[in-house]
């Protein structure tokens, strides 16, 4: 349901993927990260599990938080009082989410496992949307692939209803990944009709009644990649109270972007197919554990006899003390295609799955290093 092939990679390649935005085609040692002369192959019926799974998984998710909000459980995330009311204010509004990620283990024909949900400002999504589009043109013209992420974010931007004024598209532009993911977006945002600008987190004043930007313009709307679990201890959070701010992603999806919420999930679904066990305290036999916030797989141990046993694999760097506690999550079966280990993640926009990103590793710890590998579908016979 899923093999490898290869194509002769293009000469300027490396300029190519560059022009559409991607950050780093290789990595600072010297090894790709955006894989040019092969590619996978994947069947329609996994595509559909792939899917589903994702559909799924957004339903649980949205049933959880409901939940959460409804019972007052926001203890469970260790969340401040002031971060707790931005969260279940923004599900009460029901604001709307723009984009997301899940990351899934699968193997060919069976029902994927989440990983995790990266719902607050997800990155890798450039080569996901439109690096890997224009791959499958140059290298498979004609082939399927499964990537409606640039419609599904059209529709979307047009279906938030947000007041013909400026968007800002904020984060730290020291983070060169999260800025070109930004720049990305304020462009499909424009192709939308909407009037993007990009500033920078470091910009935005307060006048005592709203949010400004350098020019002293009111953002009415404001579009970041920093997480919410840093925002809401940061010095202006309890502005956001009162300004009249509409801001994507909604502090609602800090809930979904802890890792808590797999031990959460699991509890309130147990033994659902596409989900592993998962828990605040370790678990015995295979595991792996995760600090709850967590980002790009830093800290990530593997466990292979329980999760009292020393660590076996996972990622060498530390945690850091304010990425909370360890959750701990059965480990799950990965796809192996050609002896590497595969990660599938799937976007959604405004809840609707829209486009595959398959990652892959020589290893089962498929983290931030893991190279990006594009695909193409295949009808099966």
């Amino acid at each position: 349901m899923i093999r490898g092939f290869r194509v002769s990679a293009r000469p300027d390649w490396q300029k190519r993927v560059e022009a559409l935005g991607l950050a780093e085609p290789i990595l600072p040692d010297g090894t790709p990260y955006w894989v040019e002369d092969r590619g996978y192959a994947i069947a329609k019926p996994q595509i559909d599990l792939l899917y589903d799974a994702a559909a799924e998984l957004e339903r649980l998710t949205l049933a959880a938080i409901d939940r959460i909000v409804q019972h007052d459980l926001f203890d469970r995330f260790d969340l401040s009082p002031l971060a707790a009311r931005l969260a279940g204010d923004s599900w009460d509004r029901q604001a709307r989410n723009l984009i997301g990620r899940f990351d899934l283990a699968f193997v060919p024909g069976e029902a994927p496992k989440l990983l995790e949900y990266n719902a607050d400002g997800a990155v890798s999504l450039i080569e996901a949307a439109r690096c890997q589009a224009e791959w499958c043109h140059a290298h498979a013209p004609g082939a399927l692939q499964w990537n409606e992420i640039e419609a599904h974010l059209d529709n979307a931007w047009r279906a938030l209803g947000l007041p013909r004024l400026p968007v800002h598209f904020a984060g730290l532009k020291d983070d060169i990944e999260a800025d070109r993911t930004l720049d990305y977006l304020a462009e499909t945002a424009r192709a939308a009709g909407i009037d993007a600008r990009r500033i920078d987190l470091d910009e935005i004043g307060w006048d005592g009644e709203k949010f400004v930007d350098l020019e002293g313009q009111t953002m009415h709307a404001l579009a970041k990649i920093y997480p919410w679990a840093w925002l809401a201890r940061d010095e202006f959070a309890a502005h956001l109270e009162v300004a009249n701010t509409t801001v994507l992603e909604p502090a609602w999806r800090m809930l979904p972007a802890d890792k808590r919420f797999l031990a959460l999930l699991w509890e309130m679904f147990p033994d659902h197919p596409n989900l592993l066990p998962a828990s605040l305290e370790p678990l015995a036999g295979p595991c792996v554990a995760k600090p709850a916030l967590g980002r790009d797989g830093r800290g990530v141990a593997f466990h292979a006899d329980g999760g009292m046993r020393p660590a076996t694999g996972g990622d060498g760097e530390p945690a850091d003390d304010d990425e909370g506690p360890l959750v701990w999550q059965e480990l799950a079966p990965t796809a192996q295609i050609d002896g590497r280990y595969l990660m599938a993640g799937v976007w959604c926009v405004a809840s609707q799955p829209s486009g595959l990103g398959l990652r892959e590793a020589d290893d089962p710890f498929v983290g931030g290093q893991a190279r990006f590998v594009p695909h193409i579908a295949e009808e099966t016979t």
